[in-house]
């Protein structure tokens, strides 16, 4: 006997049904009609080649071989009235003065960029793998071994993907998309910094940290491209050529200066509307060390807080409290804190059920956001976690505390 099944609704679509979204090709997405092309501007439609997953997600990462002026962007998400994407997105650019690497925020309403952490590094313009992670309320973008992490909450969900300026179309078979990458480095200072730049591309929004502009040529023992860059810039100067003049010849500027000022940081909870933020920094200035400590004096003379690394959970904590008084947006909580400044892997499973319990049961600041994604992909992460977490073997309380919330969660649905 033949068994009919009846399904009159036709509630069972093809965009319901379940497809791989971790360890998968752009390109293979293409091929089944889960990834698509999309502008990033729409006022700019044949500057930029964009392909986009079609379905959003919370908890991705992005990985691409990339080179000067492409970028991968996460948790973007259409403004239909101004034709633009809101979105996550690494910026690298070797003209940068030992800031070449960059993790931004832009923002479609407000039209406005803002720098959420960068790398001090000074780049060539070669292929770099890069990998474009999100967990929760944690942003991270990660250059071959090297790592940066912010903590922001303006976007909760939206598609993954990659773009580059003047591209051809087969860019998309260049990028996998894969689960988010777990591991942060430690902090080594954490500080308060004021806030600079006006949001537009060339200036964003951003922390004021100071600056130690060196020429290259006055020093020694730089890795040989920069020199190559400034003697470009040194001759073109000395025939009398203008910055501007430069920028019209080759495209762009040779670097001539190094920043021994820069430090790797990375900002938690950064917001251009308030006076001060705080800001996490994992790494001194490659070429002379020394640079944490000039921006820990800096903030002291400003008497702006200067707060030791935590040594453990208990510590983190208990700075997170004494902070969160003083910065009540903030959405993000203990256990994100504890992430970024100790960097253990427990903590960002604690911090991504938190992120979940927040948006899904508790403030549902982003509840519409997290509501794009396929349900099926929900659970399909929830139960990830859940197995995860059961296997945690230290801060035991905390385990069982959030292995709670993620199941009240499950019960409570959304």
């Amino acid at each position: 006997m033949k068994l009919k099944v009846e399904i009159p609704d036709r509630s069972v679509t093809r965009d319901k049904l379940e497809y791989p979204t971790e360890n998968v090709s752009l390109a293979y997405l293409v091929s089944i009609d889960k990834a698509t092309h999309a502008p990033i501007n729409r006022q700019h439609t044949d500057d930029y080649v964009t392909i986009v997953t079609v379905d959003s997600f919370t908890d991705k990462a992005i990985r691409s071989n990339l080179r000067n002026i492409y970028s991968l962007i996460a948790r973007a998400n259409y403004d239909t009235a101004n034709q633009r994407y809101s979105m996550y997105a690494i910026d690298w650019w070797t003209g940068y003065s030992t800031t070449d690497h960059y993790l931004r925020r832009f923002d479609s309403v407000s039209n406005s960029y803002t720098s959420l952490a960068y790398e001090a590094v000074d780049l060539q313009d070669l292929p770099y793998l890069f990998t474009l992670s999100t967990s929760g309320s944690t942003i991270k973008s990660i250059r071959e071994t090297a790592t940066l992490s912010a903590t922001d909450t303006v976007l909760a969900s939206g598609v993954f993907g990659l773009y580059h300026l003047n591209a051809g179309i087969n860019l998309y078979f260049n990028a996998i998309l894969l689960a988010p990458v777990t591991p942060l480095p430690q902090a080594q200072a954490i500080i308060e910094v004021e806030v600079e730049g006006s949001g537009a591309p060339e200036d964003p929004y951003k922390p004021a940290l100071s600056k130690g502009l060196v020429e290259i040529q006055s020093l020694q023992g730089l890795p040989e491209f920069l020199y190559r860059e400034a003697k470009k810039y040194e001759v073109l100067r000395a025939k009398g050529f203008t910055d501007e003049e430069i920028q019209l010849l080759l495209g762009y500027i040779p670097q001539h200066q190094v920043d021994l000022g820069a430090v790797t940081w990375g900002a938690f909870e950064f917001s251009e509307k308030s006076p001060t933020n705080i800001i996490i920094i994992t790494g001194d200035n490659p070429y002379m060390s020394g640079a944490i400590s000039k921006h820990i004096e800096l903030a002291r003379s400003k008497n702006l807080r200067v707060l030791d690394p935590p040594r453990n959970y208990g510590e983190a904590v208990a700075q997170f409290n004494r902070l969160k008084r003083d910065y009540p947006y903030w959405l993000a909580g203990k256990d994100n804190y504890a992430y970024m400044t100790l960097g253990l892997e427990e903590l960002d499973l604690f911090q991504n059920i938190d992120f979940y319990y927040g948006e899904l049961i508790e403030h549902k600041t982003h509840y519409q956001q997290l509501r794009q994604m396929p349900e099926w992909e929900l659970w399909r992460r929830l139960e990830k976690l859940e197995r995860r977490v059961e296997k945690i073997e230290v801060l035991t309380e905390e385990r069982d505390r959030h292995l709670e919330k993620l199941r009240s969660i499950k019960r409570l649905g959304w």
